[in-house]
């Protein structure tokens, strides 16, 4: 009798999975959106859509460029958590120069320890849209101090609430609407990431910018995901899976295009987070809906390829710049390296990007997968 409770408990869970796969596929086809449209659309209709990122995946950061100059003719503002917020003035100076400067572009990406191409290229497209016409898109820079342990927390503030008070402050200023672009972690509005034990268990729960932002603006916020791998399995040794077991990648496939949708009040909303998934640990019942508003799917993990980190040459390009990259050293935990010890760790980061997806340990997600999941449901 056991065994066939359990088999037809397999059969409804199949059922189920075929069903949703079925729906997700016909949503997608029917509702979805370019990524950019999508985009676009929020906001213009929101006065905070906040855009989260995994961080350091160059079709993620090109997508954010490629919609600056429909913010721009949008009037609607960037916000980047990667900009220092100590390099506000120079960056507005920057974007509305009469000349582009690479040097004062490169300066500003190494007082925010961050040598990647792409995003120094927003600050150019930002300074192309703003040379087109006679409006203006502000670039508004959210990164904390380096040391903000010890100059923010004392003060009552964190890493997150300097960044939401930017943007609070900002939309005073200007009343204009802003997209933010950031980190997932930062990014979250409903959703309380929870601090972990080894064992899994829930200690404490993270105020977020998107938090802060959410209890202050509450549905004039709108978060949009960026697609991407997601940790699984047991925090002290963790892995990475497809969200959903692949389920949107194999309904994006399908459909042969890049997409943006609405996860509130759709097919997708109650899709559930497997137990083993970081972001279900903490919580009962996770679903979609409860972590983002909205998503955007650029391709699938195959496609996936990394920033390019900026030559050092380039990025330090005199004695006191390569010192302050000796001091700082972006890439590891080493601190005031000597001369040749940075050389060796710039060569050995550049020769990593190679591999990157073997790096992040993403390999194992290649392809879709989707005749198996679409085995399995069939099951």
């Amino acid at each position: 009798m056991k065994h066939v409770v359990l088999v037809m408990h397999l059969l409804i869970v199949s059922v189920a999975h075929a069903d949703t796969s079925a729906n997700i596929t016909d949503y997608l086809q029917q509702q979805s959106q370019s990524p950019a449209d999508y985009v676009l659309s929020k906001a213009s209709s929101h006065k905070v859509t906040i855009i989260g990122e995994a961080h350091w995946l160059e079709q993620d950061v090109s997508f954010v460029a490629a919609l600056i100059p429909a913010l721009h003719d949008a009037e609607v503002d960037l916000a980047a958590e990667v900009f220092p917020a100590s390099q506000q003035a120079e960056i507005d100076q920057l974007v509305t120069s009469p000349k582009w400067s690479n040097v004062r572009a490169t300066a500003v990406m190494r007082a925010a320890n961050w040598p990647y191409h792409e995003y120094r290229d927003l600050l150019r497209t930002a300074w192309l849209a703003n040379r087109s016409s006679g409006k203006r898109i502000n670039i508004l820079a959210l990164g904390p101090p380096g040391d903000w342990r010890t100059s923010l927390l004392p003060e009552g503030d964190t890493y997150d609430s300097f960044m939401a008070d930017k943007v609070v402050q900002h939309l005073a200023k200007t009343g204009r609407s802003i997209v933010i672009y950031t980190g997932m972690h930062h990014a979250f509005t409903r959703y309380y990431q929870a601090e972990l034990s080894l064992t899994g268990t829930a200690t404490a729960y993270m105020d977020r910018m998107g938090n802060i932002l959410f209890r202050r603006f509450g549905e004039q916020v709108f978060l949009i995901a960026l697609h991407r791998p997601i940790w699984c399995g047991s925090p002290a040794e963790p892995s990475y899976c497809l969200p959903f077991a692949g389920r949107i990648d194999c309904a994006a496939s399908k459909i042969g295009r890049q997409v943006g949708f609405d996860v509130v009040n759709s097919p997708l909303s109650e899709l559930p987070f497997e137990r083993t998934d970081y972001y279900a640990y903490g919580h009962n019942a996770l679903r979609f809906v409860d972590y983002t508003d909205g998503y955007v799917w650029l391709g699938g993990v195959d496609s996936f390829r990394p920033v390019r980190i900026i030559e050092l040459g380039e990025f330090a390009p005199d004695s006191t710049s390569l010192h302050e990259v000796m001091k700082t050293n972006p890439f590891t935990d080493e601190e005031d390296v000597t001369e040749d010890r940075l050389r060796e760790i710039w060569a050995e980061q550049t020769e990593r990007q190679q591999e990157f997806l073997a790096r992040r340990k993403w390999m194992h997600l290649g392809g879709t997968g989707c005749d198996e999941l679409e085995g399995r449901n069939r099951r």
